[in-house]
């Protein structure tokens, strides 16, 4: 299981934030005795490591629920999307990232200077949301639908951004010495699938299926639709121009050398997409907004995609229902039978969803490394 060391964009900014603060109360305190280095005319160059806080994500659509309005404006009823709720916890998008970043700088003064600028940094592309209403799946009155969810591991993205960035210091002759900085840059990305992520773009390009929508009752899903054939997931991870800006602080603590605070917002015009059997979802999603019962669209059409020989995932197996030990449901048509039995290794026909979609390269980094002046 991938650990998720970096923790959620909340906790990180915060932890940085704090962390900031307090290093530049303790450098503070203990600058009055040092004095930076002179730097104007001069080159240097960094060496930092960080982290990366992606900024955008696609939501799962798992959760929606469509309110539905008389035509006066009153509250009539609503319609909701058939999934499984757990589904809403799981985020399609870039998680958190650790990087490497080397840099040389020119000082054109004490106070103005120019830094070029070379990363690497790799994370995660996770919860490519798989949901699967299997055949035979206990449903009741109550409860009308009984899906199962899946997250796949999306697999690994692979970043190198290039910057130059101008810079302005605002205590030139102190150890302790705050900074502004911004730019321009542009990232070279890949992509490496999972295996878990190949297997099913595999699966879902030997496969068919027929859409079957949900009725107005919402309680059940209406005939499928005859099958076509499905295609598989594709990705592009495009390369992208940025622009940034920043800040930050230097503290010299030896001749010739300071470590280095440096914060970055960065706003990219590229996008990683995924898509599957051409779109971004599998199915289709109830979307959370509001209609009249008179709009064509209050209704859909929504729902999923039927794959009825093979499957996508094992999701277990047939069992002999309540009350009927003796039912063969190994049968090609078995009776008395519910998917209520262990994961057999064979993959399971059923209802089913996928859900991905495009999301921007957009992030807050947090570097800390050194910079010798020469």
């Amino acid at each position: 299981m991938d650990v998720d060391w970096w923790g959620s964009r909340t906790v990180i900014r915060g932890r940085a934030i704090l962390a900031a603060g307090a290093t530049v109360c303790i450098l503070s305190a203990g600058a009055g005795s040092t004095r930076a280095e002179e730097i104007e005319k001069k080159f240097r160059i960094g060496f930092a490591i960080g982290g990366y806080s992606i900024s955008d994500e696609q939501h799962s659509t798992s959760a929606n629920v469509r309110t539905l309005l008389k035509p006066n404006g009153e509250f009539d009823s609503f319609f909701q999307d058939p999934r499984n709720d757990l589904g809403a916890f799981s985020d399609f998008g870039l998680q958190p990232q650790a990087g490497l970043m080397l840099s040389a700088t020119y000082a054109f003064t004490r106070l103005w200077y120019l830094e070029g600028s070379v990363g690497v940094r790799r994370g995660d592309v996770g919860n490519v949301e798989l949901q699967s209403q299997f055949f035979g799946a206990v449903t009741t009155i109550e409860q009308p639908f009984n899906f199962t969810v899946f997250n796949i591991d999306g697999g690994t993205i692979r970043q190198v951004p290039v910057q130059l960035t101008a810079g302005v210091r605002f205590r030139p002759k102190a150890a302790f010495n705050p900074f502004l900085c911004g730019g321009i840059g542009y990232s070279f990305n890949s992509f490496e699938p999972s295996d878990e992520l190949n297997q099913l773009s595999v699966d879902l390009d030997r496969s068919s299926g027929g859409f079957r929508s949900i009725n107005q009752s919402g309680g059940t899903f209406n005939a499928a639709l005859p099958a076509v054939n499905l295609s598989g997931i594709t990705v592009d991870v495009e390369n992208a121009p940025e622009w940034h800006i920043g800040g930050g602080f230097e503290y010299t603590f030896a001749r010739q050398w300071a470590f280095v605070f440096d914060t970055r917002y960065t706003v990219y015009s590229g996008k990683f997409t995924m898509t599957v059997n051409g779109s971004n979802e599998l199915g289709i999603s109830v979307p959370s907004d509001q209609r009249f019962l008179t709009d064509p669209d209050a209704f859909g059409p929504f729902g999923g995609i039927e794959i009825s020989s093979g499957g996508l995932v094992d999701g277990g197996s047939l069992a002999p229902a309540p009350g009927f030990p003796d039912a063969d449901c190994g049968a090609i048509t078995p009776v008395n039978c519910q998917f209520t039995g262990p994961k057999d290794g064979v993959k399971d026909p059923g209802i089913y969803y996928i859900h991905a979609g495009s999301v921007r390269y957009d992030n807050i980094s947090l570097h800390l490394g050194v910079r010798y002046t020469f």
